[in-house]
């Protein structure tokens, strides 16, 4: 009886470590589009800390969704990107009174990562355009969004 209740703990011990695959999967599925704020009048110091009250908001069929709600002193933020739409329309709203828009043209592209972890999807920046309230210039640094903790865009804002 012993040997039988020996031989069970040792197959169940392997099979619970067989069971670990390796695969180091993302927990979180969705890549965001990592955006940094800097000032058209300075470029040597770097970041630049908005002194308004940004709210952000998404456009998706018609209807705005706020992402990001009267934040201060921001010096970039992370956007989640669509899955469905090539072009996403995220509009910036300064102290509930001003407003800029960004119109984010970019490529969806599945990735089959592996049994295991499924599809993830990434994306791919073909341009961003603006308008120009408190935004100086855009520019794409990073043209693929995934997982990494890269910075995607930079945003330079007029003072």
């Amino acid at each position: 009886m012993k040997g039988k209740i020996l031989t069970f703990l040792a197959i169940a011990v392997m099979t619970l470590t067989a069971c670990d695959n390796g695969y180091d999967c993302h927990l979180e599925n969705t890549a965001y589009n990592r955006i940094g704020f800097y000032s058209s009048a300075d470029s040597v110091t770097g970041k630049y800390a908005l002194p308004e009250t940004l709210t952000v908001s998404i456009m998706i069929n018609g209807t705005d969704s706020i992402l990001v709600n009267h934040i201060t002193d921001a010096d970039g933020l992370q956007l989640p990107m669509s899955y469905t739409n090539s072009c996403d329309t995220v509009i910036f709203s300064y102290n509930d009174a001003i407003t800029d828009t960004l119109y984010v043209a970019h490529e969806n592209i599945p990735y089959y990562q592996s049994m295991e972890c499924g599809t993830v999807m990434y994306h791919k920046l073909d341009s961003i355009t603006h308008t120009s309230r408190f935004i100086d210039s855009v520019s794409i640094v990073q043209q693929y969004v995934k997982f990494d903790p890269n910075e995607n865009v930079k945003i330079y804002f007029i003072e």
